[in-house]
């Protein structure tokens, strides 16, 4: 998938181009051939957290609007000729305890993703779930705790929501401390302890709170720390997709970056776009949804 301007064809999420704009530094979006590109148009902050090697240029006509996803998310707005086309990459158009939430421009053309593109996915309100989290942490004063979550962007939302609803700096892996000290170095403060230092030795020699990869969030392995530790441990997850999927976890919460399929429905509608379509899961209910407001625009 690529757009053209001012004679440059720009790859979306894609190598393919003369150009290669990164909507985003998660792996989805990023391949190491993208990596390689000596042309690249990306925000500060997806360059550092993807490792980005290619030079930053710019382009009349061409300019990066907030997504609202994770640190450094972009969307981009290309107009030619007077006519103007948006490609949204992962979006979010509500602010999340990192990032305020994605700018809607007027556009004619709407290249939109839609993970989330079902009737059924309507996600609470974030600080809602975000308040749910807080108590079942403190909730479990007594137990060690271990939340499961993706170890860019949803680590560094859990790392700041318990640094400032629990007053805790939870234990965290080596992947995670490296994309927070990315975080960090954006203006984003986050206090968090790398398992295996000597802080982090103390602080497990109590009661903890520790982050890891969503494959080790599981009962089975709380049960082995509960052996390890001789201290109660409970686990849970943090994704979108809990709103739907059961997860071999205490708890799980429906906390995601994403637009649901109504906020999509609402950035269709306010963008004005004439033409719309979509990639990265199933657009057929949102395009019923949206298709009259398309024949008036």
């Amino acid at each position: 998938m690529h757009l053209h301007a001012n004679g440059f064809q720009i790859a979306l999420d894609d190598h393919k181009g003369d150009i290669s704009f990164v909507s985003h530094a998660h792996a989805d979006h990023v391949s190491n051939s993208i990596r390689k590109k000596e042309r690249i148009i990306a925000s500060d902050e997806t360059i550092d957290l993807a490792g980005l090697r290619g030079k930053k240029v710019e382009i009349d006509g061409v300019k990066l609007l907030g997504a609202g996803h994770i640190l450094g998310s972009r969307q981009l707005f290309v107009e030619n000729d007077g006519y103007s086309t948006v490609y949204t990459g992962d979006i979010s158009v509500k602010p999340n305890i990192i990032t305020p939430g994605a700018e809607i421009p007027q556009c004619d053309h709407l290249i939109m993703e839609t993970t989330y593109a079902k009737p059924d996915y309507k996600f609470p309100d974030y600080f809602e779930v975000v308040d749910e989290i807080a108590e079942w942490v403190k909730s479990n004063h007594k137990s060690n705790i271990i939340i499961g979550c993706y170890e860019m962007g949803k680590a560094q939302e859990m790392i700041k929501i318990l640094n400032e609803y629990c007053g805790i700096a939870p234990i965290v892996k080596e992947r995670t401390e490296k994309i927070s000290s990315i975080y960090e170095k954006h203006g984003v403060k986050l206090d968090r302890i790398l398992v295996g230092t000597d802080e982090a030795e103390e602080v497990m020699n109590k009661r903890f709170v520790a982050l890891v990869p969503m494959r080790q969030a599981k009962r089975y392995f709380a049960s082995r720390l509960t052996d390890a530790f001789g201290k109660k441990t409970v686990s849970a997850s943090v994704t979108g997709w809990a709103l739907h999927y059961r997860l071999n976890v205490d708890a799980a919460f429906p906390l995601s970056d994403h637009a649901d399929f109504y906020d999509l429905k609402y950035y269709v509608e306010q963008s004005g776009a004439k033409e719309v379509e979509f990639f990265e899961g199933d657009g057929s209910k949102l395009l019923q949804a949206v298709s009259p407001l398309l024949a008036r625009n």
